[in-house]
């Protein structure tokens, strides 16, 4: 029986793999790829602790850059967790999001409490700035 289920995954995630996860093709990774976001500047929202800065990308979907100074964060900890939080939160909220690149920057120290809450409320306020989202049809 155990050689029977050695090819097997003993995690059930493999199932999932594809949701859950943030690949790079969904993240800026070039310096090239920031500056084309901030010289545009489509859009630009102050929410919280952020500045977002978004531009039409021409590709397949939305893709996200993070700026996090140790100006703002000292600790490396800390602005790893607030990078942790705004992946997650865009992860989630992809979907929605029309094919546009999107730069967050940290602009203040966030209180430790208030940073998912802030990252939370920061794309549908994208979205209301974009007008509707690419799968919906203008009202």
């Amino acid at each position: 029986m155990p050689a029977e289920r050695r090819g097997e995954s003993v995690c059930r995630c493999d199932e999932y793999a594809a949701i859950d996860r943030f690949p790079r093709e969904y993240r800026l990774t070039e310096k090239r790829q920031f500056d084309a976001v901030l010289s545009v500047r489509t859009i630009q929202l102050k929410c919280g602790s952020f500045r977002l800065y978004a531009a039409a990308n021409g590709q397949c979907g939305a893709r996200l850059g993070l700026i996090v100074g140790k100006r703002q964060l000292k600790r490396a900890v800390d602005r790893n967790r607030v990078k942790r939080v705004l992946r997650e939160t865009f992860r989630v909220r992809r979907s929605v999001l029309p094919a546009i690149d999107i730069v967050v920057q940290l602009t203040d120290r966030p209180r430790s409490d208030s940073v998912s809450g802030e990252a939370s409320s920061m794309w549908p306020r994208l979205v209301a700035a974009i007008g509707t989202p690419n799968d919906q049809p203008p009202a």
